[in-house]
């Protein structure tokens, strides 16, 4: 008691990191079951930003997952998404609001196009670890299906 010292902690200041692109694994998502995307910031204001991503995916077996979505044995799958970021630049979480497509390539002549959407929240820290959750919903043999996704990835600079 005689040697009491009061110390006072406070949290820096969150600095958005300054790179341009992400990398990231998405399990869920727009291409069913996984994939791995390339994401470039094309805009970045105040409070929004635009991005677009492109991934791909390989299906390693016929069959069902979670009784459903359909995955096809060699099936290639190609999410590409565009996106708003919704944010101030001064916090770390952003709204995200975007649409796109999945192209699946199940052989030579073989493709199909399956219109999906993305509402999701993301998170960049700024040792530039980015965590995203989306409910990515599509639409496939003409049957409405809710999806979720999680990722996990990194923010880089091109120089």
């Amino acid at each position: 008691m005689l040697f009491s010292h009061i110390t006072l902690a406070q949290e820096k200041a969150y600095r958005e990191p300054t790179g341009t692109n992400n990398w990231y694994v998405e399990l869920g998502g727009a291409a069913l079951l996984y994939s791995l995307n390339y994401e470039k910031i094309l805009y970045k204001s105040t409070n929004l930003g635009f991005v677009g991503r492109v991934g791909v995916a390989y299906g390693f077996s016929d069959g069902w997952f979670l009784n459903t979505v359909k995955l096809d044995n060699g099936a290639v799958y190609a999410p590409f998404t565009t996106s708003l970021l919704l944010g101030n630049r001064e916090r770390k979480e952003k709204l995200e609001l975007g649409f796109g497509f999945t192209l699946i390539n199940t052989g030579i002549t073989s493709r199909e196009i399956i219109p999906t959407a993305v509402l999701g929240f993301r998170v960049i820290e700024t040792n530039k670890v980015c965590f995203r959750i989306s409910y990515t919903p599509f639409i496939r043999n003409n049957d409405y299906q809710g999806w979720f996704g999680v990722s996990i990835g990194r923010n880089f600079s091109v120089k």
